[in-house]
């Protein structure tokens, strides 16, 4: 048997340990069963803030998505728009997102449970005033596709209106946003 035959017939060898020995079918099933989670709605869903970490430049908010029913999964990156007054009239552009071209986890988070991610506000002073026009915002508009509605946080912020000065990223597990 040639040397390629031998590590095809050892792999297949182990395969087949792994099945019998029960643990293929253990990470199957797993993956099955989590696939099988229906996609969070809205109404179960409720949206908060963490407190704030401060790093060169850019303190860090952790947006905390908290299942409020029935076991359900989620994914992707939210939508971030700072706004002002009762009206909530936005302030400056929306945050941009850190995750182009990253692949979504899918989350399935039981009641109770959270995720969450990390958004973060550049100080303003990094920039020019010419260039970035700071305001106040007294909050965010939090949304995210079929998930998450537009949903006011209570957050107050100064933001750039002339420039991008906030960022956002994919969700991940936990409500710390790291």
């Amino acid at each position: 048997m040639n040397s390629m035959k031998r590590v095809l017939v050892a792999a297949g060898l182990s395969v087949s340990g792994l099945v019998a020995g029960g643990s293929l079918p253990a990470i199957g099933l797993m993956a099955a069963s989590a696939a099988t989670v229906k996609n969070c709605v809205p109404a179960q869903i409720a949206v908060t803030h963490g407190a704030s970490q401060g790093t060169a430049g850019t303190i860090y908010y952790p947006l905390v998505f908290t299942n409020k029913a029935a076991t359900c999964a989620i994914f992707g990156v939210p939508a971030i728009q700072p706004v002002a007054g009762n009206a909530h009239r936005a302030v400056g552009p929306m945050a941009s997102s850190l995750s182009m071209g990253q692949m979504p986890a899918r989350h399935v988070i039981a009641k109770g449970q959270s995720v969450s991610v990390a958004f973060g506000v550049v100080e303003t002073g990094n920039y020019t005033p010419s260039t970035c026009v700071a305001r106040s915002a007294s909050g965010v508009m939090v949304s995210m596709g079929s998930f998450v509605h537009s949903t006011y946080v209570h957050l107050a912020i100064i933001v750039c209106t002339k420039r991008i000065s906030i960022t956002t990223r994919l969700i991940t597990a936990g409500r710390t946003g790291n």
